[in-house]
Formats: structure tokens, sequence, C-alpha cells
């Protein structure tokens, strides 16, 4: 609980129950979680503070949303370069047929675009579907 806490200080953000229970659920459980999943993580938890911790989170850049064009936006934990003037989602994100489960692939980096003149980036995403390693044999 005290990396926790000290996390959640960094990023200024104010310490609650359910703030230290869903950054302690993303530490420790790698992946992408959507609000359902974490509903189900925690069935006793009300749904409004849950998304509104995790709207907070996303707006303080501790966590980023993935919006994989089919389902719920998921999140998954940003890395600590990410701030709220600067959150950077600069990375793929593979998403396995069988499983469902979305993986942050934090070890590629998208190649920067260059747009045409007039046009202005406000995101770039990249999704991967496939297999993975646990689904395969």
């Amino acid at each position: 609980m005290e990396q926790v806490n000290k996390i959640l200080e960094q990023k200024a953000v104010r310490i609650t129950p359910m703030r230290q229970l869903l950054l302690e659920y993303f530490l420790q459980n790698n992946g992408a979680f959507g609000l359902m999943e974490l509903e189900n993580a925690f069935p006793k938890s009300d749904r409004i503070t849950m998304y509104r911790t995790l709207k907070t989170f996303e707006e303080k850049g501790l966590i980023h949303g993935i919006n994989n064009g089919a389902s719920e936006i998921k999140y998954a934990l940003c890395r600590e370069h990410c701030s709220p003037i600067h959150h950077i989602d600069q990375h793929p994100h593979f998403q396995c047929e069988q499983c469902r489960q979305i993986t942050c692939i934090n070890s590629q980096v998208i190649p920067k675009m260059e747009l045409p003149k007039g046009y202005v980036q406000k995101e770039m995403t990249m999704m991967i579907k496939g297999v993975c390693p646990n689904c395969q044999g």
C-alpha cells in the first residue's frame, strides 16, 4: 500500500480507499481492464465512484484508455513519464482473439507520422490482433 500511496501523491491524486484499491489492482495485474471487469473484481464497489476514479486516473496520467472499436474502453497503466499535460501512449496494443485480453506492448514505439499540412494530430493508436502466449497450445 505504501507504493500505491507514493504514486498517488506523485501524480497529485487525493488518496481515497477506491483510488488505492484500483491502483493496487492495476499494479498487481498486468493488462488492460474495462469498467465491467473491474466491477466483477470488486462487486461491492459503487460503479459511479469506480468510473470517476478511472477518469481521474486518466486525467492525471496514471492510466490510458484503449478503444478497440468494438467493445467498452479498457484501461492500462501508463509509464512513469505520462503527465496530465503530456499523456503519451505511443505504443501498440495487442488483443487476443481468444481470451479478448488487451496488452500494452511497451517495448515498441509507434513511429511519428508526418501529416499533410493543416492536419492536427490528437491521438494515434495501433491495435494488433492475434493469439496471446496463454491461449497458444
